[in-house]
């Protein structure tokens, strides 16, 4: 799939919302429907029905609502410090991209919709996950 087949791409790529520069737009690689589905499902294995599930890991949060990007994004490198780092972003069963944690921290609020979004991000290579609530709030949980 490219990215201008991929559900969310208006995110990034509409002026009403965001213009991602070109160099950017290329790290967003949209995973297929099946691969999206795949990733979902196994997402859901780390989380409660709040958020991360406290059985598997050593929990901090930040809350984003009325926040400046700028701290926010901040935070999310303090918690994770290798910008180059793959990451997944999976939304719903059909909905889920790569792009690299750098990327995903520095436009964070283009990732994350309060009110609708409910995102899980992680490292296959990595014991760590984050979760963003549609209510506002980052969950970055290391595995214990």
């Amino acid at each position: 799939m490219q990215l201008k087949d991929f559900p969310l791409a208006w995110r990034w790529t509409d002026e009403k919302y965001a213009l991602l520069p070109d160099d950017v737009l290329s790290r967003i690689i949209p995973q297929s429907k099946e691969q999206a589905a795949h990733l979902f499902k196994e997402s859901l294995r780390f989380c409660s029905s709040d958020g991360l599930d406290e059985k598997h890991f050593s929990i901090s949060q930040i809350i984003t609502k009325n926040a400046a990007p700028k701290p926010v994004s901040e935070w999310l490198i303090e918690c994770h410090k290798n910008a180059e780092t793959t990451v997944i972003l999976s939304w719903q069963p059909d909905a889920a991209i790569s792009t690299t944690w750098g990327i995903f921290a520095q436009y964070w609020s283009n990732f994350c919709y309060p009110a609708s979004d409910d995102l899980n991000v992680w490292s296959e290579s990595n014991f760590w996950m984050l979760f963003y609530h549609h209510e506002e709030l980052f969950q970055f949980g290391r595995c214990v």
